[in-house]
């Protein structure tokens, strides 16, 4: 782990070639002076307010973790736009101590997701360490705050570490790590299984006719369901409706399950054993049929990885979950992140608490069963 220096020289672009600034940090900020020319004005020009060092480390936080520039790039932006000539060994201290600023923040918010009535899970893969090895971004979205974590695996172990003890309701996929919480309490993407009978629907015979009779019921209750969100349908009415749907569609499960085709009988009979994971958002109020807000949130990850190919170290793990922690819950929230990573790192330097990112109703609601 690289030490944040305790003194930068960096060129002043508004001076002589032969002039040069120091600048020292320290805890209560930054100095700096033309060696040359002294403060002039051109000098303060070329330093605008990223010259302070609460204002720098939450520069290079934001581009980094928000506009996904690699450790290099950052330099050049600096460079450009503030004037700023700095070092990826001083990249990496900013990074470090806008890290440090935000620690307890992020596990204030762990500590929130993990009391939501309803929750959605997703997970990523993601590559650690000088060798790249494998690990998996996971995240957890609520209403109003969103959590991530970079985990060596990706099994239950992990998933009990993002989300705590069970409680509420969970919105997944059909992954195994998540197979601790209660089925009654735990709701698959739909999206995943229509792709699962798409696949049983393009199989000849048999596995034909069923995979179109329960693709059938699917469309009938997402049109029953887009009703219902937009209010044009009672939720009373919606579950009399879904009784029907609800054992056309286990029936034809079962028919699968002793189906001839071995992958036909296999997914179905999978499907039909946890089959009260299929029905829960019928059953809740605030939850989904799909898994589409935690996988739109994992997406910005996704590309972090794309562009830097992971993360070196577990300090840099840490810079990115918090992060990406940050950044999608103040974009939830529609609330401006360069300010928030300001008062962050000017209160750790202060050695004060930083700001929260909770919403500031932080009690909770409670799970409640549809009317």
């Amino acid at each position: 782990m690289a030490e944040t220096p305790s003194r930068i020289d960096i060129k002043c672009s508004s001076c002589p070639p032969s002039s040069r600034w120091s600048r020292s940090t320290s805890s209560t900020g930054l100095t700096a002076g033309c060696a040359a020319i002294g403060q002039s004005a051109s000098c303060q020009r070329a330093f605008p307010r990223a010259r302070s060092g609460r204002q720098r480390d939450a520069v290079v936080a934001v581009l980094m973790g928000v506009y996904r520039l690699t450790k290099r790039q950052v330099p050049e932006l600096m460079r450009d736009i503030f004037g700023l000539q700095m070092s990826v060994g001083a990249v990496i201290g900013c990074q470090e101590a806008a890290s440090a600023a935000i620690a307890q923040t992020v596990e204030d918010a762990q500590s929130y997701v993990e009391q939501q009535p309803v929750k959605h899970a997703d997970e990523t893969g993601w590559r650690e360490g000088v060798g790249r090895s494998r690990a998996w971004l996971w995240t957890v979205v609520t209403t109003h705050v969103v959590v991530f974590m970079i985990h060596a695996r990706r099994n239950a172990e992990a998933a009990k570490e993002l989300l705590g003890d069970w409680l509420g309701v969970l919105v997944t996929d059909r992954h195994g790590a998540y197979h601790w919480w209660p089925d009654c309490r735990r709701q698959f993407c739909w999206a995943h299984l229509k792709r699962d009978l798409q696949a049983i629907v393009e199989r000849e015979g048999e596995s034909g006719r069923l995979g179109k009779g329960m693709l059938d019921e699917v469309e009938r209750m997402f049109t029953w369901w887009h009703r219902v969100r937009d209010g044009t349908l009672a939720r009373s009415s919606f579950r009399v409706y879904m009784r029907t749907v609800q054992q056309r569609f286990e029936g034809l499960l079962a028919e699968g399950a002793a189906a001839s085709h071995p992958r036909t009988s296999k997914t179905c009979a999978m499907r039909l054993l946890r089959r009260h994971a299929l029905w829960t958002f019928v059953y809740f109020e605030g939850v989904e049929p799909t898994n589409n807000g935690a996988e739109q949130a994992v997406r910005h990850g996704v590309i972090i990885r794309k562009i830097s190919y992971g993360t070196h170290s577990s300090a840099g793990s840490r810079f990115v979950e918090r992060m990406l922690t940050i950044h999608a819950t103040r974009s939830r929230q529609h609330r401006h992140i360069l300010d928030f990573m300001r008062a962050s790192c000017s209160a750790a330097r202060r050695n004060q608490p930083g700001p929260s990112i909770l919403p500031v109703e932080a009690s909770v609601s409670p799970l409640r069963r549809a009317a």
